[in-house]
């Protein structure tokens, strides 16, 4: 096997998250089809990246206990339906998962949360926290996080959803001149870890672009079930990579982060696979 081949069958192995591979099924698959799925398509169409029917029984049940998913048959047919919470907060997640991250301008200055919350909801403070991270934000202090100011509105919408209001100041703020920016960056960040991260999905989905690229013209029911695999494949690697990135100015970056090269080449396999997978999966809905 060639080192092509080898990293072609390297990035099909296995989802790189299984924990969340069944919630990006229903973003990419399920809301393009009326917000609506048979089971014996979910069963299906996981047990092609590896789940066995249990496993996916199991996952489906998840999403009903996070209020994601209802039971709704469709004549003689069991099916789940995606709820308005699932929705909502896929609609949230897309305005980031889905390219690469833009970088801030210089002068963006910089929105900063302070928070406390007492211990009698301490519960709220992990909620708010894990929250404002996964849009961004970098610790930076104790009850401190920061982001580039452009995310104020995306702040507002997560304390608003989760009514953390109450405990938390938004500031809108601008380092004076001479202020370290770059400390700021290094303790609020693990940008190294996050450019690794990046560097490796285009080392592991480049094969595949590849491939793809060289089946353009080609067609058949075989090729778009693979297509289905090798996109959700992807979007499970990619997903998480964006939602990391805060997006920060090019001067804090350097000139070897590999966030733009890892973005254009996720759109690209989007190019390439959404069409052939869309239609393998419509293959199963009755």
């Amino acid at each position: 096997m060639n080192a092509q081949a080898k990293r072609t069958a390297e990035a099909r192995a296995k989802p790189t998250y299984p924990g969340t591979v069944f919630a990006e099924f229903l973003s990419m698959f399920v809301r393009p089809n009326g917000n609506w799925a048979p089971v014996s398509a979910m069963v299906g169409l996981m047990g092609e990246i590896g789940f066995d029917e249990p496993g996916v029984r199991a996952l489906i049940s998840r999403q009903k206990s996070r209020g994601w998913l209802v039971p709704e048959k469709r004549g003689p047919v069991r099916g789940y339906h995606l709820t308005e919470t699932a929705l909502s907060g896929l609609a949230e997640s897309d305005k980031i998962v889905w390219h690469a991250r833009d970088e801030a301008p210089a002068d963006d200055g910089w929105v900063l949360v302070t928070f406390s919350v007492p211990e009698s909801v301490r519960a709220k403070r992990h909620v708010l926290r894990s929250r404002l991270v996964a849009i961004g934000f970098g610790t930076i202090g104790p009850g401190t996080l920061i982001a580039p100011a452009r995310m104020l509105g995306a702040t507002q919408t997560v304390l608003w959803q989760h009514d953390l209001g109450e405990f938390v100041d938004v500031f809108v703020a601008q380092l004076p001149p001479g202020g370290d920016a770059a400390g700021i960056v290094r303790r609020g960040w693990d940008l190294t870890g996050l450019n690794d991260e990046y560097r490796d999905f285009v080392r592991v989905e480049k094969p595949i672009r590849a491939l793809w690229e060289s089946r353009s013209t080609a067609a058949g029911a075989d090729l778009d079930a693979e297509a289905f695999c090798d996109y959700l494949l992807a979007f499970n690697r990619w997903r998480r990579l964006p939602l990391r990135d805060p997006g920060l100015p090019h001067g804090l970056i350097g000139s070897k982060w590999e966030g733009r090269a890892a973005g254009e080449l996720f759109e690209c396999l989007v190019d390439l696979l959404d069409v052939r997978a869309q239609r393998h999966v419509g293959s199963f809905w009755p």
